[in-house]
């Protein structure tokens, strides 16, 4: 009966009109039900009373019973997620297809599901994926029929699964692709260009094709290279045969004369387009976006892009989106990666999991490098539940997928195949990572693989032996040392504590080995509770206790805000983006944040605490005491002023790590940083003192959206005095509620107080330090959006975006 079966479905796929690919983004129609249920799976199972659902979807960030926020004190993972809960979820979805999606090639692709999913279709158990960050296709075809399917999923998101906060569900899109018989592969197409000049750019494709249908047929494949502007610059096309169920690879080589390059600076981008063709009929079109540049890295011209050198200004993040969880909405990847280039980062490490296509597209698209990371462990635990228990059975099928999602960005740079990882050094670690490192190259030779090590000789010389570049976490201080015995080892350091700034950043600028810096973190994080203010214990096991959930070691906030280590960074590295900038130090017997030293520490011990200054000159009771003002500055030399009067002037640079440090008895009023570059003034920055709230100033990132249930507008709600100033003390800080009406719906609500436990999906948050940010999500209908803001004591502001059609 099952070959019968086949041979129908064959048939009927033989003797179908040729037509285009269908994809369609899944983002809406999903219902969900927490904890497990039994037969969840079946058919005929009555879900109305399930929970209507967008994906990607976070179930552990959603408010518990009766409006409760999601944290709970007792939550198995503890400190690691942020005292956010795992559990057991069920996901449904009602499939409607007509008869001609019978006669097709039907795929389902989840980008990601945290973790170990099982999927149904009509109560067929159709796959299973255990890790939770890599991407999967399931096959549907002849397992659907016409009218209702239902597609169901469990997720067993097991606790304690990792050391920072995962969330649970479809954290990323799901993709329904319908082909026709004869169709390019959609994980085939590899394109590389092996030149890249100002003359000439070469472009090399590798692309399969596949005919499922019951006899041969002759296939055209063309490919074009679309231009930014619409323009076609090249195109070829070649003819072969494919065999009944059979598939054939097609390569290409197209030249462009005189291309626009990618780089950091200019990331400029093509589109290449391919259609399979039968008789001069299109059976399928895809579309691949790429960049012509090339990748080279040695010890002697470090990193080159195209051939001209490049130092990796880098910072590490996780793959949460704070008030959204987990949830991997393109526009809240899209903007964390804006957020960093507008602070002069030009890279982002994936830390620790494969980056998802959203971040790579805006990384492409704003020209920031990627070093795309597959896991945080191999073959031993670092939590009892995390990707280990797997690693044996699934390593082969999750690396290849970050590398086949990943290869035709231009953003990427490397592939790291671990993090810290326990065997690292020892035999096992090392041949673990010769195989992950020969399964990267066949799938991809033109990037080198790298990995995050923190052991120190021998045993990293071991593990270096089996990568291209050497990436080291907190060991700054074996770079010349290592250099002496490896002469040609190309280095790096994927992790660096932000404090060291300077300490890190030099040998970038003295090392032309050392290609760059990685400091931990660039954006705050759920989870890793506290690690940024108090630090683990001295033992290594103990975080911020409850209701600690921000990493708070972000030189961005969570709400996107930079804080001082950011401005500091963006001197160091000479952007030019803010050249001066200057905070006023916690003064001494007041705390910003309880629990600074909650853990005894014994030097030397890792401390990714932020320096405890503020970009403030609000500190009432103060007044007459002295203060500690630090001044960051590009130029030479700097002057500070407190209300028009001279404190003096003081050189900065090298030898004072770009910073300097002035003491002046607090008197409210105006505080000026001015910077000279031979005597002249080129640049200031201002503290004022604030009064009390009488406004809020409100701000929407954007004024359209799509309807298309996905998009995301950011509202940040900023409390300020009559004059405008800022209002950043504490003991002003406000209840805010922000509410939409018409096209959009709350998506999330944030303020980046590390310890404040209450819910992200009320609407409602008290400021921290005058700021709340929330995020609006689109629905599927056009129309206009009203939000209303209110803060406590303060007239309702009233703002209107529209959300128009896709």
């Amino acid at each position: 009966m099952a070959k019968l079966a086949l041979a129908m479905i064959l048939f009927l796929l033989a003797a179908t009109t040729p037509a285009a690919a269908d994809e369609q983004r899944l983002s809406q129609g999903w219902l969900f039900s927490r904890g497990d249920v039994k037969g969840g799976e079946t058919p005929t199972l009555d879900d109305r009373g399930w929970k209507s659902v967008v994906v990607p979807h976070d179930w552990s960030i959603i408010d518990g019973r009766g409006g409760a926020g999601p944290f709970d004190r007792g939550a198995t993972a503890g400190q690691d997620s942020g005292y956010l809960p795992g559990g057991i979820g069920w996901y449904r979805r009602h499939l409607k297809l007509d008869a001609s999606a019978m006669r097709k090639i039907v795929r389902l692709k989840f980008e990601a599901v945290y973790m170990d999913a099982t999927i149904w279709v009509n109560g067929r158990r159709v796959a299973g994926h255990h890790y939770g960050y890599t991407a999967f296709t399931v096959d549907l075809t002849g397992k659907l029929r016409a009218g209702d399917n239902v597609i169901a999923l469990r997720v067993n998101h097991a606790d304690p699964s990792s050391r920072w906060y995962a969330g649970s569900g479809i954290i990323r899109p799901v993709t329904l692709q319908i082909l026709d018989c004869v169709h390019i592969d959609p994980d085939s197409v590899f394109v590389t260009t092996p030149k890249a000049t100002p003359d000439m750019g070469m472009v090399a494709i590798r692309t399969s094709a596949s005919n499922c249908a019951a006899r041969a047929q002759s296939v055209e494949l063309v490919s074009k290279i679309i231009a930014a502007n619409g323009r076609v610059v090249a195109q070829t096309s070649r003819r072969q045969a494919l065999g009944a169920g059979a598939s054939g690879e097609w390569d290409q080589s197209l030249a462009i004369p005189r291309p626009a390059l990618w780089s950091p600076a200019s990331p400029n981008l093509y589109t290449l387009v391919q259609e399979t063709r039968i008789g001069g009929v299109i059976t399928d079109t895809r579309r691949t976006r790429f960049g012509v540049r090339t990748i080279t890295a040695d010890a002697t011209n470090g990193l080159r892009i195209n051939g001209q050198r490049v130092v990796l200004r880098g910072g590490n993040i996780h793959h949460d989106n704070y008030m959204l969880g987990a949830a991997g909405f393109p526009d809240a990847d899209r903007r964390k990666v804006a957020l960093m280039k507008a602070a002069g980062y030009n890279a982002i490490r994936s830390a620790h999991n494969p980056a998802s296509q959203a971040t790579l597209d805006a990384a492409d698209e704003f020209g920031m490098l990627v070093i795309d990371e597959a896991f945080d462990s191999w073959n031993k635990d670092k939590r009892a539940q995390d990707y280990s228990r797997f690693f044996a059975a699934d390593w082969s099928q999750d690396i290849a997928s970050m590398v086949v999602s990943g290869r035709n960005h231009p953003s990427v740079i490397f592939w790291s195949i671990g993090n810290e990882i326990p065997e690292q050094g020892s035999p096992l670690g090392v041949e673990t990572a010769q195989k992950l490192a020969e399964r990267v190259r066949a799938l991809d030779p033109t990037r080198p693989v790298t990995q995050a090590v923190s052991i120190d000789p021998p045993g990293s010389d071991n593990q270096f032996a089996a990568l291209d570049v050497a990436g080291y976490n907190y060991r700054a201080h074996l770079f010349a040392g290592d250099h002496l015995k490896f002469p040609q080892r190309v280095m790096y350091t994927s992790e660096s504590t932000s404090r060291d700034a300077f300490e890190y950043w030099r040998p970038v600028e003295t090392m032309p080995w050392v290609i760059g810096d990685f400091v931990w973190t660039a954006v705050d994080y759920l989870g890793e509770s506290g690690i940024g203010w108090m630090g683990y214990s001295q033992d290594w096991q103990k975080l911020g206790p409850y209701p600690w959930h921000l990493a708070y070691s972000g030189e961005i906030d969570a709400t996107g805000r930079k804080r001082p280590a950011a401005y500091y960074r963006e001197v160091l590295w000479k952007t030019g983006i803010d050249p001066i900038s200057a905070f006023v130090r916690q003064p001494e017997g007041t705390q910003d944040l309880p629990d600074r030293h909650f853990y005894p520490i014994t030097p030397p011990h890792l401390d990714w605490a932020l320096d405890d200054v503020h970009p403030s000159w609000t500190w009432p009771g103060q007044e007459g005491k002295p203060l500690e003002v630090v001044v960051y500055s590009e130029l030479p030399e700097v002057e500070l002023l407190l209300n028009g009067v001279s404190l003096g002037r003081k050189q900065t640079g090298v030898e004072s790590e770009f910073k300097t440090v002035f003491k002046t008895p607090y008197a409210p009023g105006r505080l000026t940083a001015v910077g000279y570059d031979h005597g002249h003034a080129v640049a200031r920055w201002e503290l004022r003192t604030a009064g009390t709230p009488a406004s809020a100033r409100v701000t929407l990132d954007r004024r359209h959206l799509t309807a298309n249930g996905e998009d995301l507008a950011y509202v940040t709600v900023e409390l300020v005095d009559a004059a405008g100033t800022p209002v950043y003390d504490q003991r002003a800080d406000r209840v805010v509620s922000v509410r939409a009406v018409g096209a959009a719906t709350l998506a999330g609500i944030g303020n980046g107080n590390p310890q404040d436990a209450s819910s992200f999906q009320s609407g409602t948050r008290k400021s921290f330090h005058g700021r709340v940010v929330a995020a609006l999500r689109a629905g599927t209908k056009t129309g206009p959006v009203l939000i209303d803001v209110k803060v406590e004591g303060l007239p309702t502001k009233r703002l209107q975006l529209e959300s128009v059609s896709k």
